[in-house]
């Protein structure tokens, strides 16, 4: 019987709000947990969740039974478009098809690519904190750490301004489903497959254009991308523009957003931040990703019997890996509930590990530095009007839902 059986019950729906004590108790009880109601394993431990993010032979990367399980029969003949694209996702491809649409995307994904787009990052936050400044007291969530990472990576695809905001409030109704898992995907699954059907009708017009008229952006050089011969197929550019803006939106507003509350409630490390930015900006963005970690979860499936820990886990069941409680391992982290942005070194499983290591992880890296650093100079008095904090309701996905601050 599981201690915590309350929070045990939220989790499986989508409603608990602070899972880490239900993950420390997993952790020293059952490290490796079938959990019934979202037909998967949970494991917990660092060392479990380390080991499962590197292997690459027993484990295949698939979300197909973690969706389809939990769902009624109608909703899975509604659902099979829905999980056959999000399977294609990069993150959800296992080699060789992986290896091959890494190597292409990273021919226009390149650091060279991101470095030129530094000053347009700090262009934004400038502009966003303005506003925010100006308001004195907002809802720093909705007003600057939403729009922010949507601004950067549509500019980044090539997305015309006039369609960011139609594009965001359309993949907003998509991510419920693709973050979410368990029973309640089947509220979701109608409103996600709605929004999957007008992406495409977008993107067939958009790719179009990039292949008559390449223009200086991700689209143009994903398009134009070549390797041994080999380019992108248009369902793979597809996929890849939904995939590029997953994860190079919604994790950086949860990174964003959870950094910015640690800050705020803990102002003594805020004042440390401050008073020596050179040294400690780094370091306390790879502690916001440990301490809050933005993507909760890896989803594997065995292609063999493979042990984890001191159990097998069957050919073809799901496992969940923990992101989120791995990170908050005492057997890896000293005081892992301390939020320390000293720490270093900080060997977080934050962005992944192996293979499927967060390609994002760079951008995501660049707009937490500039945002913070702009934020602790431009305005270092700001403080937090409403302690009452609530979290998205996805396991998919750790994120406010608002922060209302006084600048």
């Amino acid at each position: 019987m599981i201690t915590h059986q309350k929070d045990y019950e939220q989790f499986c729906n989508q409603q608990l709000q602070d899972p880490y004590p239900l993950y420390a108790w997993l952790r020293e009880n059952e490290p490796l947990h079938w959990c019934e109601p979202m037909k998967m394993w949970l494991v917990t431990r660092y060392d479990d969740v380390l080991a499962g993010l590197k292997e690459t032979k027993r484990l295949k990367s698939s979300r197909q039974g973690m969706y389809i399980d939990p769902l009624t029969p109608e909703n899975r003949d509604l659902a099979r478009p829905l999980v056959d694209h999000i399977n294609g996702w990069m993150q959800n491809l296992n080699p060789p098809d992986h290896t091959r649409n890494r190597k292409l995307v990273s021919l226009a994904f390149t650091p060279r690519m991101l470095q030129k787009f530094v000053p347009r990052v700090e262009k934004i936050v400038d502009h966003l904190l303005d506003n925010v400044c100006a308001q004195k007291e907002t809802d720093f969530y909705r007003a600057f750490c939403l729009p922010m990472p949507a601004i950067v990576i549509c500019e980044m695809l090539g997305i015309p301004e006039s369609d960011h905001d139609q594009y965001r409030s359309t993949l907003a109704r998509l991510l419920p489903f693709s973050s979410g898992a368990g029973p309640k995907l089947n509220d979701v699954v109608k409103t996600a497959r709605g929004a999957l059907d007008e992406l495409l009708v977008y993107f067939d017009k958009l790719i179009d254009q990039r292949y008559r008229e390449p223009q200086d952006d991700l689209i143009s050089a994903m398009a134009a991308a070549e390797a041994d011969g080999d380019r992108l197929s248009r369902e793979e550019l597809f996929a890849l523009c939904l995939f590029l803006y997953n994860a190079g939106h919604d994790t950086t507003v949860s990174l964003l957003g959870s950094g910015m509350l640690l800050l705020l409630s803990h102002p003594e490390q805020f004042e440390m931040l401050k008073a020596d930015l050179d040294k400690l900006l780094e370091p306390a963005v790879e502690e916001f990703l440990r301490y809050e970690s933005p993507v909760p979860r890896a989803v594997r499936v065995p292609v063999e019997a493979m042990p984890v820990g001191n159990r097998m886990v069957p050919v073809g069941e799901t496992i969940m890996f923990m992101i989120g409680a791995a990170n908050r391992d005492p057997a890896a982290f000293a005081e892992p509930d301390r939020f320390d942005i000293a720490r270093w070194p900080n060997k977080h499983v934050g962005f992944g590990h192996g293979i499927h290591f967060c390609l994002g992880a760079q951008l995501a890296r660049i707009e937490a530095n500039v945002a913070f650093r702009a934020i602790a100079e431009r305005i270092p008095h700001v403080k937090l009007m409403d302690d009452s904090i609530r979290w998205r309701s996805a396991t998919g996905i750790r994120s406010v839902e608002a922060l209302h601050i006084r600048t």
